[in-house]
């Protein structure tokens, strides 16, 4: 593909948000040679929010940077990022939500991350929550990561054993994150309007970490996140965590298939160790949760294929096509 970033904003309902997003895409101080483009997805909106974009878009005269605006009718941000995917021209892909503002080096800041480290599949930036209140509720400090601001790690460099990234901001390459769904549809939706399912960020993490990628954070790559003032209200920030916890019961079974294979994968002694004490735990296992995992941990290593048609060996099938 073209060396180069194309970014990707995934929109529903965003007419009230997209102008701020816009202006700061618009904004970025790049190299004359600095090849990108922008598409914008509109994921079954029922407002303007297309031709707001391209509205917006049309003020700032950038005709050397392709502008786009996708309609995508599924709702889910993940079936709007793969129709994005699909049409980027360019060898990398920033996601970069409707409420995310970039700092003007966002761009070239990724553009070199990705570039100088072929063994990293998705880098992360650190998030900075604005809102029109006077100030963010006492209670926002403890939920901050839920809302993608924040830290995502102590310091710049690997956090692989983190096991996710935020989606907002998100850059990683797009070869990558094609080929992380080909034959392999997403077990989760991720976001689709009032239903806040969410985690197709940290899935898509989980699916690079089993194919051998590790994930970067750099504190230099800043972005604000807006936050509108119904989205600080006790009522959303209750349905966004039980979203988080919808979705965990999917993505504990990748933390758990990449466990397996962080303990097993070149050693076959501890291979048939598990293989022969997990049926014993399944036994003699009282908690639910402990004979599922035992359960699960049986259809990750076994030689053969048990468990027709269960989450864990949809996950087991892709590492087995995908696997460096």
């Amino acid at each position: 593909m073209n060396k180069g970033i194309t970014v990707l904003v995934c929109t529903y309902n965003g007419a009230s948000r997209l102008a701020k997003t816009i202006e700061h895409l618009a904004s970025q101080k790049t190299r004359p040679t600095f090849q990108w483009e922008l598409i914008v997805i509109d994921n079954a909106s029922k407002d303007d929010s297309a031709a707001v974009a391209q509205t917006e878009w049309n003020k700032y005269n950038l005709p050397s940077v392709p502008f786009t605006v996708l309609s995508e009718q599924k709702p889910g941000k993940i079936y709007a990022l793969e129709q994005g995917a699909a049409r980027a021209n360019y060898e990398y892909l920033l996601i970069c939500d409707d409420d995310n503002w970039l700092q003007p080096d966002y761009l070239e800041k990724m553009y070199a991350i990705l570039d100088s480290h072929p063994e990293v599949g998705a880098v992360g930036g650190q998030g900075i929550a604005v809102c029109d209140l006077p100030a963010l509720p006492v209670w926002f400090k403890d939920y901050e990561e839920g809302y993608a601001t924040g830290k995502q790690g102590p310091q710049t460099g690997d956090v692989t054993a983190n096991g996710h990234l935020w989606g907002a901001g998100l850059g990683t390459r797009t070869s990558l994150y094609q080929k992380m769904y080909i034959g392999f549809p997403s077990l989760l939706t991720g976001r689709s309007g009032k239903q806040l399912t969410a985690g197709e960020d940290a899935e898509y993490c989980q699916r690079l970490i089993l194919a051998g990628y590790k994930l970067y954070y750099d504190a230099n790559l800043i972005f604000q996140h807006y936050m509108p003032e119904n989205r600080l209200q006790s009522e959303y920030r209750v349905n966004l965590f039980q979203g988080f916890t919808e979705s965990n019961k999917i993505l504990h079974k990748y933390y758990l298939a990449n466990a397996l294979k962080l303990k097993s994968e070149n050693n076959l002694l501890t291979k048939i160790r598990l293989l022969l004490v997990t049926p014993f735990r399944f036994l003699s296992a009282r908690a639910p949760e402990r004979k599922q995992k035992a359960k699960d941990t049986l259809i990750f290593l076994s030689p053969i294929e048990i468990g027709k048609n269960t989450v864990m060996l949809k996950i087991k099938k892709f590492y087995q096509a995908v696997r460096r």
